[in-house]
């Protein structure tokens, strides 16, 4: 029996599965806590979401074409790694960082299941299971850090700005709409600098986590 990244059949039976698990995933993402667009776990998932759609049309296309290489696109596979890199950190926040972990009743609500669970778990399984061998990139590592630093930058300038606005602390009442996360409140007991030099640390562990990835890709697997 094939590998599934070289059995367009089976790439096509999993991609179907991940692709309707995303579509929850997005949906849900838009009934969570709000504003929507203020938290990580959201831009992930769309990230996530967006590659699965593409990929999916690639192997049904692949799949009637009988051509494997629709989907070998440089620009393709290294946005693809990147959303696996980021969707990877929701992952391992929600799952062992936040309030409702992995071992409590309120981590498997619907929407949490969809979005930190079985979305994360099934997109990195096709990046490990379907991707082509060696079709990753060294660079690739550096270039998946790029989204988590714009949108960290996005979320400390908006509420520096606020702050500065005001001429001060951000109000207790409008934390939820400044802070996605506790760790990120320099209101509540944090500094800016233990802010920075926290995210320094999850840019090192992405990058391990890329590295991680980027090894697997290059494993030759036997039938």
């Amino acid at each position: 029996m094939k590998c599934l990244y070289e059995n367009t059949a089976g790439r096509l039976i999993y991609r179907s599965i991940l692709t309707t698990v995303a579509i929850n995933a997005v949906i849900w993402s838009f009934l969570g806590f709000k504003p929507v667009m203020l938290y990580f776990t959201n831009w992930s998932v769309w990230f996530a979401a967006i590659m699965t759609f593409i990929t999916y049309a690639g192997t049904i296309m692949s799949k009637a074409k009988g051509n494997e290489a629709i989907l070998d696109n440089k620009a393709f596979r290294l946005l693809k790694f990147c959303a696996e890199v980021m969707i990877f950190a929701t992952f391992v926040v929600s799952a062992f960082v936040l309030p409702d972990k992995l071992w409590t009743a309120g981590f498997w609500t619907p929407g949490s299941t969809f979005k930190h669970f079985l979305l994360p778990i099934l997109y990195i399984g096709d990046g490990i299971l379907c991707d082509k061998r060696n079709s990753y990139k060294v660079h690739f590592i550096f270039a998946a850090l790029a989204a988590p630093v714009i949108y960290w930058t996005a979320v400390i300038c908006r509420f520096l700005s606020y702050r500065n606005s005001i001429g001060g602390a951000i109000p207790e009442d409008q934390w939820d709409q400044y802070y996605p996360y506790g760790f990120t409140n320099i209101d509540n007991g944090h500094s800016l600098t233990f802010l920075i030099l926290l995210l320094a640390g999850i840019a090192v562990g992405l990058a391990i986590t890329g590295t991680v990835f980027y090894l697997l890709n290059k494993r030759k697997i036997k039938d």
